[in-house]
């Protein structure tokens, strides 16, 4: 058991998610590709600086992976940002936060490099070594050691450990401390950073980019970010789902069907934190709707507490999921598991529904309680020729597969000339995913919405 526990752990650590290829397409080349950039011309300015310098190979691996390292961390922060721009270049926030998480592995492999190589370096002379590993021995060794084994914390935190989102929020909150203590190391104890102005400046302005980025995040973006306030209208409890509908205040906001908010709410306990919700209404509403399923320590014990007439920060919009549906006209399959139904709830209220071409829709859950939307899809639905929907009980009839929905809709032959969206637990959409291109249908044609933060 403890064998099969450190080889789960490692995979979580370790960037074994890009073996998929429909991780790879959906985020990881475009991250790879910044990746690549960044690491290649922080080694060449390195490099160039210091040609006729002499050669060390542990001193050589353990210097570049600590300049590649910095850049990659400030990088890793610069992508946490809810950016309009960032998120349009990866095709949706949740393609960023899955950026933002393969960057934050790639570095920490990259970072640790530096004290494995430093050590193996003086091995086994053990003065050197422990300078290198117990803090306060020396002082600028100690910024690099602090900031390594935060960095290391906050890795088993995001990736090992599962914590509740707002201890989980937290802990993020201290990735920008470790940026700044390994800057500060790299300038008193980086002898080529005092060197070399050029390489000196790089650095700098690489570290100036996360810090700003950490400090916004921080302090800023509550304040200046594209928020709305709003009142709460309405509150619901349907059987394990929570519907909060809300009017927002002096403006409104605009959005597309399939996007989503962040949501602060200012007359309950923990306001500073705020929480994503997808949007299950229309633009065309006077009422903007979320429908939370009451899963976490949030939705299940704070949010039934919302009470109409509370005021509320809506963050936002973002997102991408729908952006297909909307531009582009070709045949799709809609694909909801359980919640997930909630971003289809807003499409399908789309005016130019009828307008697209056919649609097939099914909608997975446990049983007949989780299908609390059934009868709005329906009326939706009733006059509309070009949609297809159905519903699929894994209870009675087991888990949902690509073959199923073949079956249901007929739809085999021409499988692959269709936008496929899917919306729902991860490991449901990974299988779908990978079974839908085992019969022929090009990852790029797969659209997810996957805002797992955690």
């Amino acid at each position: 058991m403890k064998k099969k526990n450190s080889i789960l752990l490692i995979k979580k650590i370790l960037p074994i998610g890009l073996l998929n290829r429909i991780n790879r397409v959906q985020f990881g080349y475009r991250s790879l590709f910044l990746i690549f950039i960044v690491g290649i011309l922080t080694f060449s300015i390195w490099i160039l600086n210091r040609i006729g310098g002499y050669f060390q190979f542990y001193l050589f691996i353990a210097k570049s992976s600590a300049l590649i390292g910095i850049c990659l961390l400030s990088l890793t922060i610069f992508l946490s940002l809810r950016w309009h721009y960032i998120e349009s270049v990866f095709g949706g926030l949740d393609k960023v936060y899955k950026a933002h998480h393969l960057t934050g592995q790639i570095t920490m492999v990259v970072i640790l490099l530096h004290p494995v190589f430093l050590i193996l370096r003086v091995f086994p002379n053990w003065d050197f070594i422990l300078l290198y590993i117990i803090p306060g021995l020396n002082i600028p060794y100690t910024y690099g050691i602090v900031s390594f084994f935060l960095l290391v914390m906050l890795l088993i935190f995001t990736l090992a450990i599962k914590l509740p989102y707002k201890i989980w929020h937290l802990t993020h909150k201290f990735m920008g401390v470790a940026l700044i203590l390994a800057t500060w190391h790299a300038l008193v104890a980086g002898r080529d950073i005092i060197q070399y102005p050029i390489l000196r400046a790089w650095i700098l302005l690489f570290a100036l980019v996360g810090i700003i980025s950490y400090f916004y995040m921080l302090f800023f973006y509550q304040l200046i970010g594209p928020k709305f306030k709003a009142e709460v209208k309405e509150v619901k409890n349907i059987g394990g789902i929570t519907e909060i509908k809300f009017k927002t205040i002096q403006k409104k906001m605009n959005f597309h069907p399939g996007q989503f908010v962040f949501i602060k709410f200012l007359n309950l306990e923990k306001s500073f934190e705020i929480f994503p919700f997808s949007i299950s209404s229309s633009n065309s509403e006077d009422l903007i709707r979320i429908s939370a399923k009451r899963s976490g320590d949030f939705t299940s014990y704070h949010l039934p507490k919302v009470n109409v007439g509370d005021n509320v920060y809506l963050y936002g919009p973002y997102g991408k999921f729908a952006e297909k549906y909307l531009f582009e006209d070709k045949d799709m399959i809609w694909i909801a598991g359980g919640i997930g139904v909630t971003p289809f709830l807003s499409m399908l209220k789309n005016q130019d529904l009828s307008k697209k071409s056919k649609i097939n829709f099914i909608w997975a859950c446990k049983d007949e309680n989780d299908i609390l939307y059934d009868k709005e899809i329906k009326e939706i639905i009733k006059n509309i020729s070009n949609i297809q929907y159905r519903v699929w009980l894994s209870k009675n009839v087991g888990r949902i597969t690509a073959e199923h929905i073949n079956q249901l809709f007929g739809i085999r032959e021409d499988i692959g000339t269709k936008f496929i969206f899917i919306c729902g637990p991860n490991q449901m959409m990974m299988e779908l995913a990978d079974q839908f291109i085992k019969m022929g249908v090009k990852p790029r044609n797969i659209i997810f919405e996957d805002f797992n933060l955690i």
